[in-house]
């Protein structure tokens, strides 16, 4: 049974390899000239999805990132003097990441992070790539090296929307779709504190003024499509609908 399961689990490492190859990097655009870089809207979007936690975190604040991509986060971090470290299952990403000064690790699990590390860890664009029976162990090893208070902040594309669909099969990396009623269940198969669950952050402020007109424009239009889609279809809900991409913030009990 051991054995087996060994087995299966070298063959899943080796087929996440082959698509996080080169040929993935180049497609997502990302290489070493770019690595790092974060725009303005870029900086408003993370410090809105912070905010939503209730807590700020102090100079020397201990964050992990998961999957930290194209390295846009971590630059984020960094210019907010915490100390951040980020984790990636592709070796180039972290090779470039270290070239820029970034503490990276090359892995696929959070086992060599001890017990109450960090007060904050985030995963943008993370969950849809792992398989749907792993997410309840992958969440309780965040809720294991996060400290008590601390909190888990997840974007992934929206499952309870037609619009999160060309995120969610735009990549061919992507093998789960989560909507609002699995965050609900694995964050109480986890023990976990719901934050926050809904669309992510649309900062008006702290944007380009093309991106601020384009926000004051369509917020109101999308705050009444979804009132209307719920009041009609999901009354005992809160379903949202004009997003495409969904937010979950969980908070570990003291």
């Amino acid at each position: 049974m051991e054995a087996a399961q060994g087995t299966r689990q070298e063959s899943e490492h080796r087929v996440a390899e082959q698509h996080y190859g080169d040929d993935y990097i180049k497609w997502k655009n990302w290489g070493v000239g770019s690595f790092g870089a974060i725009r303005k809207s870029d900086k408003a979007y993370f410090s809105a999805e912070i905010r939503k936690t209730g807590r700020s975190l102090n100079n020397g604040a201990s964050v992990l990132e998961i999957g930290f991509g194209n390295g846009s986060f971590l630059r984020y971090a960094l210019q907010q003097h915490w100390d951040v470290r980020g984790t990636e299952l592709n070796a180039e990403l972290v090779e470039m990441a270290r070239a820029s000064g970034f503490n990276a690790t090359h892995t696929q699990d959070l086992s060599s992070f001890a017990d109450a590390t960090f007060e904050l860890v985030v995963a943008f664009d993370v969950l849809e790539h792992l398989p749907q029976d792993s997410l309840r162990g992958f969440i309780l090893e965040v809720k294991r090296i996060l400290r008590p208070g601390g909190h888990f902040i997840a974007r992934f594309p929206n499952g309870d929307s037609p619009l999160g669909l060309p995120n969610q099969n735009g990549d061919v990396t992507h093998i789960t779709t989560i909507g609002s009623g699995k965050a609900r269940y694995f964050a109480a198969q986890c023990g976990m504190d719901i934050i926050f669950l809904g669309g992510e952050a649309q900062p008006i402020l702290g944007a380009s003024a093309l991106h601020s007109i384009h926000s004051l424009t369509t917020l109101p239009i999308r705050k009444t499509i979804d009132f209307l889609l719920n009041a009609i279809f999901f009354p005992r809900a809160n379903m949202t609908f004009c997003s495409s991409n969904m937010v979950m913030i969980y908070r570990k009990p003291e």
